[in-house]
């Protein structure tokens, strides 16, 4: 993965949506004015994609989103993909446009009341995100002694 490349792709993802925020929903009784837009925690996916949490102050979704800049298909707006993540598989909608590209999308929040600030925002994002990237403990294969066993004090081998 092309580091430089990635990054102004973030970039270019935040800058498109403070370009929204400024001049589409500024007015709009939904829109948070404590936070500020952020492209938050974005690191390698898989070799072909990025993954990291867009902090709107209207919205916070985890996104999967291209190294390169995709074409957006109009037919495929709305339609669902089941990403597996470590702690489990999630539901992202497809969507863009054509400043930034296709891109996945998973509701975190929104509206974005509850957020005093871009701290909290950002705290809430990591959070989230840990948790999705977090592989759920190993299951202990091993059967447990019975009842008898446990009681009398019997080792299972």
């Amino acid at each position: 993965m092309n580091e430089h490349a990635a990054e102004l792709r973030v970039c270019d993802l935040a800058t498109h949506f403070r370009e929204i925020g400024d001049t589409q929903m500024r007015d709009l009784p939904f829109y948070n004015a404590n936070l500020e837009v952020e492209a938050w925690g974005f690191s390698s996916f898989d070799d072909d994609s990025l993954m990291g949490v867009l902090i709107t102050p209207w919205f916070m979704n985890m996104v999967v989103f291209p190294l390169r800049l995709e074409p957006v298909q109009a037919t495929r707006y709305g339609q669902s993909r089941t990403f597996a993540l470590p702690h489990g598989e999630r539901k992202f909608l497809y969507g863009g446009d054509d400043i930034v590209g296709a891109f996945w999308a998973h509701s975190l929040h929104s509206p974005m009341q509850k957020f005093a600030s871009p701290a909290h925002a950002r705290g809430e994002a990591r959070a989230r995100l840990a948790e999705a990237l977090k592989r759920p403990p190993a299951v202990n294969a091993a059967p447990s002694p019975g009842r008898r066993a446990f009681l009398l004090g019997a080792r299972a081998t």
